[in-house]
């Protein structure tokens, strides 16, 4: 077994999810079997967080790898929850409120949560949206059309924020009258990729490339994806690398303290430019640089899907002009988790 240890630097991830004792464990809407009838925002994408206090739910909808121009749509449900069936036809009519936004960002402000609205160019669909839930059954679903604007920012967390404002039989759901979609997309160099090449630190020849390994490449702006090393301490953003000790020919593993690649690319495919993710300088001095002399281009099959990323570059930092030469060859795998 490897001992990962770094260079410099520290990356502490923190997760929360808040659950409320009154949910499923696997969903969530109302217990049906529990609650008078209502209607209420049925599960929708992922589940991400159920309501506290105040703030509604979110669903996490991604909507893949889009080019400017590119459609998508995602789902929404209502429910007529509860333990019967719709008396007669239902007319639930919803709408746009921002107000949401800041009251889901105050609740979960321990999270770091900052959604703000999506642009309106994002959305083919117009609101007001109306479903009707047919009698005898217990819900409707709207398909929200999404095309993909040149206003969209890859680096803002957006979130749909939605509200039942009206339903024609009983009561809108207290917890679940309001949700929030929170929207992400892929840039079309964004994936899981099985990554070989060759490495040299130029200060230690005792440190050595480790390769085989499994990199996602994380949207981080339209152009942009950053290294995501899902081998490396449970998975971070970082470079990782065996340590020989001569003294009783043993190796353990490190990586470079806040450092990793971001790489730039234009619309063919060529990489422009990398820079460090922790920063152009990070807070210890480390940057990336293009190796100019590499074939640097991501290739594409005939249906727009990545084959291959060949990419040189370079980590800096103080004292040294160039410290380590990268040389990599990226294979697609497919999407990422």
């Amino acid at each position: 077994m490897k001992r990962l240890f770094k260079i410099g630097g520290s990356l502490l991830l923190l997760t929360s999810m808040m659950f409320t004792s009154c949910l499923k464990d696997d969903s969530l809407t109302l217990d049906t079997g529990l609650s008078d009838n209502v209607t209420e925002f049925g599960n929708t994408g992922s589940i991400a967080t159920n309501p506290s206090g105040a703030a509604a739910p979110r669903f996490a909808i991604d909507l893949g790898s889009l080019q400017t121009g590119d459609t998508a749509s995602f789902k929404v449900n209502v429910n007529y929850a509860g333990d019967e069936m719709a008396p007669q036809d239902i007319t639930v009519t919803v709408d746009i409120d921002e107000s949401l936004l800041a009251t889901y960002n105050a609740e979960h402000s321990v999270d770091g949560a900052n959604y703000v609205a999506p642009p309106m160019s994002l959305f083919k669909t117009s609101f007001p949206i109306t479903l009707v839930i047919p009698k005898g059954k217990q819900m409707a679903q709207a398909t929200i059309e999404a095309q993909l604007s040149n206003d969209y920012d890859f680096n803002a967390a957006y979130a749909l924020p939605l509200k039942i404002t009206s339903t024609s039989v009983g009561e809108v759901s207290g917890n679940f009258g309001s949700a929030l979609y929170s929207i992400t997309v892929r840039n079309i160099y964004d994936g899981e990729f099985t990554v070989d090449g060759s490495f040299v630190d130029l200060t230690n020849s005792n440190f050595l490339a480790d390769y085989t390994k499994t990199i996602d490449l994380v949207t981080t702006g339209a152009t942009r994806n950053g290294y995501f090393n899902t081998g490396l301490n449970g998975g971070i953003f970082g470079y990782d690398f065996l340590v020989y000790d001569p003294s009783d020919d043993s190796y353990s593993g490190s990586y470079y303290g806040s450092f990793a690649p971001e790489f730039i690319f234009d619309t063919e495919g060529n990489v422009t430019g990398v820079v460090n993710s922790y920063g152009q300088p990070s807070s210890n001095g480390r940057s990336a640089e293009l190796d100019p002399a590499g074939e640097n281009k991501m290739t594409f099959s005939a249906d727009g899907t990545p084959e291959e990323l060949n990419v040189s570059y370079f980590m800096l930092q103080p004292g040294t002009t160039i410290r380590c030469k990268f040389t990599e060859k990226f294979v697609y795998v497919g999407p990422r988790p």
